[in-house]
């Protein structure tokens, strides 16, 4: 039997989890948040819960080192800040040092491209002392979440909240040492890929993006 669709599309899931984060604890202490995105698609899911939680909508860009000739399979992920996960399956799969150095390059220069893109002019926010909501679609290896909470834990956001509406069990059971608070609304078993939450996944794209932080920033 098919396995059915939790979500409709990412606005819909983004909605589910701002119900969730309205009333969290963590959050009801602070001062509105600033609600990260990780492109593409965690842009169109974090939309509603800033607006749920009059937060700020930004993007936090981290990008997975892919597996040498299996380019969807991730074996870590670099940040925009410096920082690099590695899987401990990393070397296991091929990925050499020499190999990693030249993946982490090129991811880090289109993180630097996307950037540039998504918010020119200017950098990623400053999120010392301040409350951040960390967004994705869905936590399939945890390698992209994993570096970007890194990323804020060193940058100092407090609290750190990191939510997604599907993702696979032990991958957001690695994500708890990494932040204040997780928030998963569904963790199926067995987990096939984060496309089977949702009855539209169409990829979100870069102009998606661009438009959806404009409409925001147009509403603060």
């Amino acid at each position: 039997m098919a396995a059915v669709a939790s979500f409709l599309d990412r606005a819909a899931a983004g909605s589910a989890l701002a119900e969730v984060l309205a009333s969290h604890e963590r959050l009801a202490r602070c001062a509105p948040p600033l609600v990260l995105a990780i492109p593409r698609g965690g842009v169109p899911v974090a939309m509603p819960i800033a607006r749920q939680l009059n937060g700020t909508l930004d993007v936090l860009l981290a990008h997975k080192l892919r597996a040498p000739h299996q380019a969807e399979l991730a074996v870590g992920a670099v940040d925009e800040f410096g920082g690099i996960f590695l899987a401990d399956h990393a070397l296991s799969l091929g990925a050499t040092g020499t190999y990693l150095s030249h993946e982490s390059a090129r991811q880090r220069a289109l993180i630097q491209q996307r950037r540039e893109t998504y918010t020119p002019g200017r950098g990623a926010p400053d999120v010392r002392g301040r409350p951040v909501v960390v967004v994705d679609d869905g936590i399939a290896t945890g390698a992209t979440m994993i570096a970007a909470l890194r990323a804020m834990r060193r940058l100092g956001a407090t609290p750190l909240i990191a939510c997604a509406p599907v993702g696979a069990r032990d991958a957001v059971a690695r994500l708890t040492p990494l932040a204040d608070a997780v928030i998963c609304l569904e963790t199926p078993e067995p987990f096939y890929a984060v496309s089977v939450a949702y009855s539209d996944f169409v990829q979100t794209d870069d102009a998606t993006v661009v438009a959806l932080l404009a409409m925001a920033a147009g509403h603060a």
